[in-house]
This record gives C-alpha cells, structure tokens and sequence, in this order.
C-alpha cells in the first residue's frame, strides 16, 4: 500500500491540535512549508518517507500510529477508561481492576496516555490495597520505562522523574541522580504566552483551560514541596514544623484542596509536650478522614478539567484508616495522647471505620 492511499490527514491534523501546535509551527520544526502540512491534513499530499520519522517525533507519537496501523486513544478516553477502572477497584477490588487495566495495555500497546495513566492508577491500588506494594511498584516501573524507551516528548520528562523517585524508594540513590541529570535544567512555562495567543484569537475558553490546569499543576507543586520542607532533616525546630503546617493549611483552604495538615501538626505538638493540642489536631484529622472527599474551588478550578468530581467517597481508604489505626494504638509516643478524651473518642471513631 503506497502512502498515499492512505488517509492520514485527519491523524496529522488531530495529534497537532492535540499537541497545541499550529500549521506554521509544526512545518518550522520538520523544515518545510505550512502550506505542504495543510495540504497533508487534506489529504491532498503525502509526508515524503524521510519526514515520517520527524513527524512522529514532532507529534509525541510514533509512525504506527500517525499512519493509523494500530488502535489508540484519545487523552478523554484514556481518563474515561481509567476513571471506571479506579471505580472497580473500589466496588470490586484491586485484583479485579488490575485486570481490566492489563487488558486494556494489551489492547493499546504503544498509547503513551494509556500508560502514562495506567502508572498512576497503580498509586491508587497501592492506597486500596496496600499490602501487595511489590507487586504494584514494579508493573508501574515497566510503565515508566516503557515510555522513556518509547521517547513520547508528552511523557519522557515525568516519566523520567517518578523512575527516578522510584530508584530512591528502592534505595539505588545514584540511579536516582543519574536519571535526574538527564532532565533539562531550564525549561519555560509558555502558559502565559499560549494564553495570550488563545485571547488573540478570540478563544477564551481556550485560555481558561490552559491557566487553571497550569494553576491547578502548581498548587499541588506547592504542596508537595511544603510536605518534603517537614522533613525532620530539613526542619528540625517544632516551631518550623508547626509554622509549614499552617502554610499547608493556608493554601489548601484558600484553593478548596484537601487539608491533612493536622497529621504533621500533631506530631509538632508532640514533640514539644502539648498533648491537648496533639490529641485536638487528631481528633480533627480523623473527622476529614473520615468526611467526604474534598474537590478543589470550582471558582477557580473546572470539574472534568482538572479533576473529576466523584460524590459518595470517604476522603481516605479504607486500609489507610487500618494503617493509621495500627501506628496509633502501637507506637510508644502517642501513649500520653490516651490520657484525653478528646483522642479516645477519635480512636473509637477510626476503630469502627476499619
């Protein structure tokens, strides 16, 4: 079959758009003219052979799937499909939900989003189920390697840093810093220059889109850097510690983000003797985890843009609430905790959640 017996314009013209690219700027990255890449997505002309290649690259794909030789999936229905599979993992279980994803990468073998999601849908049978963590670690490392081998510019860069999270976790720190050297030290945000060319073109919306998942990116970026600040080696005072909780608690409130800051905060207190306070913060911690899951402002934050919106869930897993029950009613520092009644009756609470 000759190539241009192929249609494949609709392809060329759909992972473009997918990639925010216009005409102009991808025929400027292949050294060719924007008429030549219009008159491919018409189907009027084909890519010359050598340009198929390039082209794959230039669109995160690879040349299966730009000349349509294998199934793939949109992002939407990537998030569709993983989305019922984190439902089945919490009606039917993890094991059953794990086989519907393997069976979906089977189906989409080269889907970069397929994969790249399917390595955070392990995340999430590791807080379901997180008794087999083994097991879940390593097929969500083969993901991540899977898509650095594959180069998918979507996904080389965060792929590249979980694997390198991952080599940490595994105690291997030199392969963690060998894989972070790869990363480029400097690299943009255009977020506000796309905005801008969206608000020129009249398409707002499209604005919108683009700065409240940027927005949404870096408040989460924020907390989690707040989080690894509560590191005892990095902030060793109490007073440090209790002064990050209430930054925590500062940005989660202000953005409608979940607030779990009274679990660091407690141990604050402990640290320096206030046991009333400790077994306060407790008390509190246990109510939001056992309250309903928290979604984000949607002043500030679309539903289905940058987070779906489940009702009818705890804000925490069951066999989370079973881990912090353990650690509780084991570890010698919170004996004093269990002079107030105040922590006692949270205690019972979780007890009877598990």
């Amino acid at each position: 079959m000759e190539l241009n017996q192929l249609k494949i314009g609709e392809n060329i013209a759909a992972l473009r758009k997918a990639k925010g690219l216009t005409q102009e700027q991808l025929a400027a990255q292949l050294g060719i003219s924007a008429p030549a890449v219009s008159k491919w997505e018409t189907n009027a002309s084909c890519p010359d052979i050598a340009l198929l290649c390039p082209l794959a690259r230039a669109l995160g794909t690879n040349v299966d799937t730009l000349l349509q030789f294998e199934e793939t999936l949109s992002d939407q229905e990537v998030v569709e499909q993983i989305n019922a599979i984190i439902q089945t993992a919490m009606q039917q279980g993890c094991p059953a939900a794990e086989e519907k994803l393997q069976e979906l990468l089977h189906r989409y073998p080269h889907c970069a989003a397929l994969q790249f999601n399917a390595a955070a849908a392990y995340d999430t049978f590791q807080m379901f189920s997180p008794e087999i963590p083994s097991l879940w670690k390593s097929r969500k490392k083969a993901l991540l390697e899977e898509l650095r081998a594959s180069g998918s510019s979507a996904y080389w860069q965060s792929a590249t840093i979980q694997l390198a999270s991952l080599a940490l976790l595994d105690g291997d720190p030199e392969q963690c810093a060998a894989l972070l050297r790869e990363l480029p030290e400097h690299v943009g945000d255009p977020t506000s220059i796309w905005a801008l060319y969206y608000l020129k073109k009249d398409q707002p919306e499209e604005a919108l889109k683009l700065i409240q998942k940027q927005l949404y990116k870096l408040v989460n970026q924020t907390q989690t850097c707040l989080v690894s600040l509560m590191n005892p080696k990095l902030m060793s005072r109490p007073g440090q510690l209790l002064h990050l909780c209430q930054a925590y608690r500062a940005v989660s409130q202000t953005f409608g983000l979940a607030d779990m800051s009274d679990a660091p905060m407690m141990e604050a207190y402990l640290q320096i003797g206030e046991f009333q306070q400790a077994a306060d913060c407790f008390a509190r911690y246990v109510d939001i985890a056992l309250g309903p899951v928290t979604f984000p402002d949607e002043e500030l934050f679309s539903p289905g843009l940058t987070y779906k919106k489940q009702e009818g869930f705890q804000a925490t897993t069951q066999p989370l609430r079973r881990l912090l029950q353990q650690s509780i009613t084991t570890e010698e520092k919170y004996r004093p905790l269990f002079e107030y009644p105040v922590f006692t009756q949270a205690l019972e609470k979780l007890k009877a959640s598990v």
